[in-house]
């Protein structure tokens, strides 16, 4: 009982709280910002790296939600083809590359314009597929959205 007795006093519990304090601050996680940062540049690689089959399909999404607003359409589905891949066109002062800074001072490169995918053919399977009109109606959008000749572009039934 001596020894418990001699670790009593007050100016050791002291010392004992402090140390105890020190235990539980160094045991607590501690969240890192370099990790965060690394992740978010992987995303964006990733992003660009997708961005080509990302546009197809969602000009692809987009075709379908509107031909299914046009009478006589009913339920549809759409296919495209396309030529190339998206081109960023990244800016340039002279020689050297133009960069632009995040609320977080990340540098990425001044992207001026960007070039998409050439669409080069579209297949449209809808319910009114079999009406005359319903198919003229269909290649006339595709080929005021796409600038694709009529020829590149069918219409199909859907059973």
């Amino acid at each position: 009982m001596k020894p418990l007795e001699k670790w009593m006093k007050k100016e050791n519990l002291g010392v004992l709280l402090l140390v105890g304090l020190l235990l539980l601050v160094i045991a607590l996680p501690v969240r890192r910002n370099e990790e965060n940062t690394g992740t978010e540049e992987t995303d964006a690689e990733t992003d660009q790296s997708l961005s080509a089959q990302d546009w197809q399909t969602k000009m692809e999404n987009r075709l379908i939600q509107v031909l299914e607003q046009v009478q006589g359409v009913g339920k549809a589905e759409v296919f495209l083809t396309c030529e190339g891949t998206q081109e960023k066109v990244v800016e340039k002062d002279e020689t050297e590359t133009v960069y632009e800074r995040d609320s977080r001072g990340n540098q990425t490169p001044y992207v001026s314009s960007e070039i998409y995918p050439k669409v080069t053919g579209v297949l449209v399977v809808a319910q009114g597929g079999d009406d005359p009109v319903v198919v003229q109606n269909i290649q006339e959008a595709v080929q005021v959205l796409f600038q694709v000749e009529a020829h590149k572009i069918k219409v199909m039934k859907m059973n």
